[in-house]
């Protein structure tokens, strides 16, 4: 009896600081931060930025649930379970109930146009300055494909709102984007709003990239910020500040600005590095 009492309770002295070391991701189906199924599976810049701080505390355990991405900050909020969430926007609402890092976890080209070279071509745009929407949509008439419920910033969103003459063509569902680049390729709609990596995965996916190029917009920050976010509760918040210091090594590597870099088309990946390096300095 006392054996096994003395069994039992080493048992519980090693498994405790296991479970104590083990940090929950929530990672959703969302290329190409997660890349699950296709030929590129595994090289999503967010998983591999979640990869590099594995790398940085090897006496952690990385587990990783994959949720759908409408559930993720449902989960997240759940005071009675731990998760962590990468690249995630901070907001007022949001600190109510998710503690952030300091940190950032990704750094990323705002809201960009895709358009196909040769229409750019025939409007003279100058493809080495940022471009106008509103001057897109008001002007050049162009018909604009956007994804429903989605925001894209309040400067960019006011355009939208505003240009109530323009073409724009909003598509419902879950691969909305996949969609409208599509459509895009079909010369159903002329210019798409969204991520310049997301533009860029998907064109690459249906063998399109070489015909299509992004345009950055004057209405758009220069960059946009995602943070690591974890339940607010006393685990939480502690992982968090782990995360917070390791964020901090890993974003020195050569392979932190190679993963942010990867899912941007050429003619975009200077603009990435010269942003960067101004915020840097």
């Amino acid at each position: 009896m006392q054996y096994a009492f003395l069994v039992t309770f080493s048992l519980l002295l090693v498994s405790s600081p296991v479970h104590a070391k083990t940090i929950n991701w929530i990672v959703t189906d969302f290329a190409p931060y997660y890349i699950f199924s296709d030929q590129y599976a595994g090289t999503g810049r967010d998983e591999s930025v979640i990869t590099l701080l594995e790398q940085q505390l090897p006496a952690y355990t990385f587990k990783r649930t994959i949720l759908p991405s409408s559930r993720t900050i449902q989960e997240l909020t759940n005071p009675n379970y731990t998760y962590c969430m990468l690249s995630l926007y901070q907001s007022p609402h949001r600190k109510q109930h998710i503690y952030f890092s300091e940190q950032t976890s990704t750094a990323g080209l705002s809201p960009s146009v895709a358009i196909r070279k040769e229409l750019a071509q025939q409007l003279k745009l100058d493809l080495n300055k940022p471009v106008s929407l509103a001057v897109l949509l008001n002007k050049y008439q162009l018909a604009l494909g956007i994804s429903m419920s989605r925001s894209y910033g309040d400067t960019i969103d006011s355009v939208i709102n505003n240009s109530a003459d323009a073409s724009i063509i909003i598509r419902p569902g879950r691969d909305t984007l996949a969609s409208l680049t599509y459509m895009l390729k079909k010369r159903r709609v002329d210019i798409l709003l969204g991520y310049p990596s997301e533009h860029y995965y998907l064109a690459k996916s249906m063998g399109f990239e070489d015909e299509l190029m992004q345009l950055p917009l004057t209405e758009a920050a220069e960059l946009s910020y995602g943070y690591i976010g974890c339940t607010s509760n006393k685990q939480g918040i502690e992982q968090a500040n782990v995360l917070n210091a390791a964020l901090e090594q890993v974003k020195q590597q050569p392979a932190y600005q190679e993963v942010l870099l990867r899912w941007l088309p050429d003619n975009l990946k200077p603009l990435l590095e010269q942003r960067l390096q101004k915020r840097l300095n």
